[in-house]
């Protein structure tokens, strides 16, 4: 019985080294394997990170050429709209400058007319007092 268990034990201990060399080729190819996924991966990763980021760059750009085009159109208006009020502006001041010296030519004249009236007047005579 001795000998039965003697041989079952190496029996088993040649199955388990068997069985331990199979588990360790087995998990070293497992390894190699997922290794290799591992590296696939990667790089298709960084390829569609490349190729979403290339696709992103196009569209905010195009989006960006559109806002600009319309900042380009609104800044246009407001210029043109800045010229219109300083035309009317000038336009106005001239008017008033027009305006201020035709009073000015008027003042004058009421001024000179004034003169010759009080140089013309003869003296006032006084008052009697009471």
């Amino acid at each position: 019985m001795r000998e039965a268990f003697d041989r079952l034990g190496a029996d088993l201990r040649g199955e388990i080294q068997a069985l331990g060399t199979d588990l360790r080729g087995g998990i070293q190819v497992l390894g190699t394997d997922l290794r290799g996924e591992i590296r696939t991966s990667v790089v298709e990763m960084r390829a569609y990170v490349d190729e979403r980021l290339q696709t992103s760059t196009v569209e905010m750009r195009r989006h960006f050429e559109v806002v600009g085009e319309s900042l380009r159109g609104d800044i246009r208006v407001v210029a043109e709209g800045v010229a219109l009020l300083s035309q009317r502006v000038d336009r106005g001041f001239a008017e008033q400058a027009g305006r201020v010296g035709g009073l000015d030519g008027r003042v004058l004249r009421l001024e000179v007319r004034v003169k010759n009236l009080e140089d013309d007047r003869k003296p006032r005579r006084p008052r009697p007092r009471r």
